[in-house]
């Protein structure tokens, strides 16, 4: 992980204290990664950057009743969270791991999918970190995951802060900061002819990357004052 998207205290406590409101947020991205991955019975499934395992329940319960999952995410806090929520019936066993995906080593069987939804943005080495999945995956496995378009197709990162321009930067005179990056941190891998460079290098094959325009509700549909508050709360991220 770059050392800018380091998982402090403070960073955690915010994404544990509003991990219900980011999942339903994000609800339209997990149903077009499911679709795409399309989990059978019976499958090893590896969940990176799995956070509290929202999306690692729902792969468990998709690949019951003799599959496996194993959910993995950097933030120690994170998978300790994970592990308290009780599992549904119907779900298949679930790993728990917390240590970085570029680098773990697995000594069980390899996986037939790797799984990510906005997990695969911050490796500080993109190409070892998928030659290390690709190791972790069967020859004939797949990689299915969901990452953010370029910044400017993405209103849901542009709109606040030109909301906080209009209405205080501009009125108070204050200088507009300077506009970061188009592919800084959660907008790394959004370049799809970066991405299948990176993927054909570390050792994965047919990559295709397809664009899915997607109407995401700040907040997951709660009311607008409960959608910014929760916005507020949790900053930058």
């Amino acid at each position: 992980m770059t050392p800018d998207r380091e998982w402090t205290a403070d960073r955690v406590e915010r994404w544990l204290r509003l991990a219900d409101d980011i999942d339903r947020q994000l609800l339209p991205t997990t149903d077009v990664l499911f679709e795409r991955a399309a989990l059978v019975d019976g499958e090893r499934v590896l969940d990176v950057g799995c956070g509290t395992g929202p999306t690692t329940r729902q792969a468990a319960a998709r690949v019951f009743p003799s599959g496996t999952v194993t959910g993995i995410d950097i933030a120690p806090a994170m998978i300790d969270a994970a592990r308290q929520i009780p599992l549904e019936d119907g779900t298949a066993p679930i790993h728990w791991i917390a240590t970085d995906a570029m680098t773990w080593t697995s000594t069980g069987d390899p996986f037939d999918v790797v799984l990510s939804r906005f997990g695969l943005m911050f490796f500080e080495d993109p190409t070892t970190a998928f030659a290390n999945l690709r190791a972790l995956t069967r020859s004939d496995g797949r990689l299915c995951a969901v990452t953010w378009s370029h910044r400017t197709h993405n209103p849901l990162f542009e709109l606040p802060m030109q909301v906080a321009l209009d209405t205080i930067a501009g009125p108070l005179g204050l200088p507009a900061p300077e506009p970061p990056p188009p592919d800084d941190g959660p907008f790394s891998l959004s370049d799809p002819t970066y991405v299948e460079a990176v993927l054909t290098e570390a050792g994965w094959r047919d990559v295709v990357c397809q664009p899915v325009p997607l109407r995401l509700a700040v907040g997951g549909g709660q009311s607008p004052a409960a959608a910014a508050a929760s916005s507020m709360d949790l900053g930058h991220t």
